[in-house]
């Protein structure tokens, strides 16, 4: 596509315009004037097929995949191919999807002859997949009358990973094994066998080795350490009532963490995401590629609009987890009629594995005399309906602890202190 540029908008403003006005006073210097605006037309009409083909000879490329961080700046490396002998001057732009921000659109390049490389600034602000479909070029011509404009189709599949550059994340990759981590006493002895020592006074005699006191004719007892290489699941609801706050993404970060923090424990991670069946079930693993697949899982997931189905996932769990595990739902249990299903059905897991559900809180539910004091009627109604949903998610809470099953309320922003605390909990009292 080829448009009038702002010179040739002042060249028929200063010639073009003046030379027809004199025409119609003066009938006498018509011929002039027609021969001007004539030649004026032909300079005009050859810049133009001129300055059509400046672009023929220009290339655009990328990468077929670009990895991108959340909320952090990076560049996507664009590879201008400038097939003529001489560089150009080019204007390129970049019309990036939704979910990608970018403080430029327009940029002036010197493009040399041969390849060339620009890197285009811009920042990931939504999780997932984001499809970068063309870039544009503009040229002027060679009298600079005209702009030459085109598109270059591209595919560059921008991918948005959530972002663990946070405190929390930063102190589980320090040398202690527990930095960032508050210190607590350890309960019991393990369960887990270590070594072998001669008995001293005080020992319990339920400790000795009796065949190893056999052998070396000296008594000996076993030692115990706290067990490692268990197996910790994160089971991510994904329905359509994640969808509401952002509570989605806190999921999927708090997950994350969680198997980085179970990594660093020595236990074994896996995966399980869920709406109204089960989607994905990864089981338990260690190490960098394990950990690379449950992120490229779950960095895209998006809310469906359907409603969970727990029997369906938990007969699911039934079948596939045949060793005491540690659960950890990432759910939300405010509407009435999916809670009480919750609460019938989690006795089939609560009975042979640990677990603990992390609900996030929404910000109408808290009870009524807190926070600031309801304005208006709307809002005094408003915070009538907090305060019994509060009541019914305590009733909750309370029925799942006689289950057996540890139900918290915590806040999106302080999913991930809550999850590594119910986790170390767990691993401290021995729980599994």
């Amino acid at each position: 596509m080829t448009v009038p540029s702002t010179r040739l908008i002042w060249l028929a403003a200063l010639l073009a315009l003046p030379a027809a006005a004199l025409a119609g006073m003066l009938p006498g210097s018509a011929v002039v004037a027609d021969t001007l605006l004539g030649l004026c037309a032909a300079i005009a009409a050859v810049d133009a097929v001129l300055g059509s083909r400046r672009l023929s000879g220009f290339q655009v490329r990328t990468p077929a995949v670009i990895r991108i961080t959340k909320d952090l700046e990076t560049t996507i490396p664009v590879t201008l191919e400038n097939r003529a002998s001489h560089s150009r001057f080019v204007r390129l732009a970049a019309v990036m999807p939704d979910g990608i921000g970018s403080a430029r659109t327009v940029e002036l390049v010197t493009a040399p002859s041969g390849e060339s490389r620009v890197d285009w600034r811009c920042t990931g602000l939504v999780r997932g997949d984001h499809e970068l479909r063309e870039l544009h070029l503009e040229a002027a011509s060679p009298l600079g009358f005209w702009l030459a404009r085109a598109a270059r189709p591209v595919q560059c599949s921008l991918r948005v990973y959530p972002n663990l550059r946070d405190r929390a994340t930063a102190s589980l990759f320090l040398r202690r094994p527990d930095a960032g981590m508050r210190l607590r006493r350890q309960v019991g002895k393990g369960r887990e066998f270590e070594n072998l020592r001669h008995y001293l006074p005080g020992d319990n005699f339920e400790d000795i080795h009796w065949k190893a006191t056999a052998r070396r004719r000296f008594p000996a007892v076993k030692l115990y350490q706290v067990e490692h290489a268990q197996e910790v699941y994160a089971i991510i609801d994904f329905s359509r009532l994640s969808a509401r706050e952002a509570i989605l993404d806190s999921y999927v970060n708090a997950t994350l963490h969680l198997a980085l923090l179970a990594e660093r424990q020595g236990d074994r991670f896996g995966l399980v995401t869920f709406s109204d069946r089960t989607h994905r079930f990864i089981r338990a693993h260690r190490g960098r590629a394990h950990f690379r697949l449950c992120r490229e899982t779950i960095y895209n997931l998006r809310s469906a609009r359907v409603s969970p189905s727990f029997r369906e996932l938990f007969t699911n769990l039934q079948v596939n987890l045949r060793r005491r595990a540690l659960l950890v739902f990432f759910t939300y249990l405010d509407d009435s009629l999916l809670a009480e299903t919750f609460a019938n059905e989690i006795p089939l897991l609560a009975g042979r594995h640990v677990v603990v559900v992390n609900a996030a809180r929404a910000s109408h539910l808290k009870p009524l005399f807190t926070g600031e004091t309801p304005a208006d009627l709307g809002e005094l109604y408003q915070a009538l309906a907090g305060q019994m949903l509060w009541n019914r998610m305590r009733e909750l809470k309370l029925a799942l602890h006689s289950k057996g099953v540890r139900l918290t309320l915590v806040e999106p922003a302080r999913i991930k202190t809550q999850v590594s605390f119910d986790y170390l909990d767990v691993k401290r009292r021995q729980l599994l």
